[in-house]
């Protein structure tokens, strides 16, 4: 008897196991195409406070998951916690991919190519600041990504909690870098696309990672090859600018 009662419960335990692991599954599952597949189909970026203190673990690194969808749902980890209590129609949040920037309630994130891509994205200040352009369309003093930039940077104080943060990739085929929080130092809306400058808060740390570092070493044969242009550039102005010289009206004749 007691050792029908052990088989029993064993048995029982064994039932229970095989039903946690068909779980566990079912949850891997759901988070596949969370992750992978699954358009996105939640709520708005712009409805949303993105998990900065979770995002923070990131800095200097590249992001585990490739592209913008993939960072906009490593900032929204309530998607994966969601996912896994059972809930079948959680979906990433809506953003607008092809944008360069993402608007959150808290924060608003930039994309840069380091290397290629529509505009000049250069670090300068030994890697303290970078400029970033907000593209699109003729964007302007009046658009609304450029208005809320300029109202939030210039109240920075008035609305504490509120970041915005920088991701850098190489290149359009590697994951972006989380470069942190940036400040505001400036904008031009002359510049084709209309360029913003920033500087690193987080730069002490930035500095002492081989992914951020990597980033501002790509850029070093490019900066050389701008100088290089500049100069060739300078040098043909001021040879355009020389007169001709006169030319000497005796030929010397040729020695037979």
């Amino acid at each position: 008897m007691t050792k029908g009662g052990s088989e029993s419960k064993a048995s029982r335990q064994g039932g229970a196991g095989g039903q946690s692991q068909s779980q566990r599954q079912r949850q891997r599952q759901r988070l596949a195409r969370l992750v992978l597949q699954r358009p996105a189909s939640g709520k708005s970026t712009k409805e949303l406070s993105a998990n900065l203190r979770s995002l923070g673990r990131h800095l200097g690194k590249h992001c585990p998951h490739f592209g913008k969808k993939g960072v906009v749902q490593l900032a929204a980890p309530q998607l994966a916690s969601a996912a896994l209590e059972g809930a079948e129609e959680i979906g990433p949040p809506k953003f607008n991919k092809y944008a360069g920037w993402v608007e959150w309630k808290n924060t608003v994130f930039l994309w840069v190519n380091a290397v290629g891509g529509s505009f000049d994205n250069n670090f300068r200040a030994n890697g303290r600041e970078v400029n970033w352009y907000v593209g699109g369309a003729n964007p302007s003093d009046s658009s609304p990504i450029v208005k809320r930039l300029l109202t939030l940077s210039s109240s920075r104080a008035a609305k504490p909690g509120f970041e915005v943060c920088l991701f850098v990739r190489a290149r359009a085929t590697e994951p972006y870098v989380f470069c942190g929080r940036c400040n505001y130092r400036g904008h031009n809306g002359q510049r084709k696309g209309y360029e913003f400058n920033w500087r690193l808060s987080d730069y002490p740390k930035l500095v002492k990672c081989p992914a951020f570092r990597e980033l501002l070493a790509l850029q070093k044969p490019a900066a050389a090859a701008a100088v290089a242009t500049a100069a060739t550039r300078r040098a043909g102005t001021r040879a355009a600018a020389r007169p001709p010289r006169a030319r000497n009206s005796v030929h010397t004749r040729k020695r037979k």
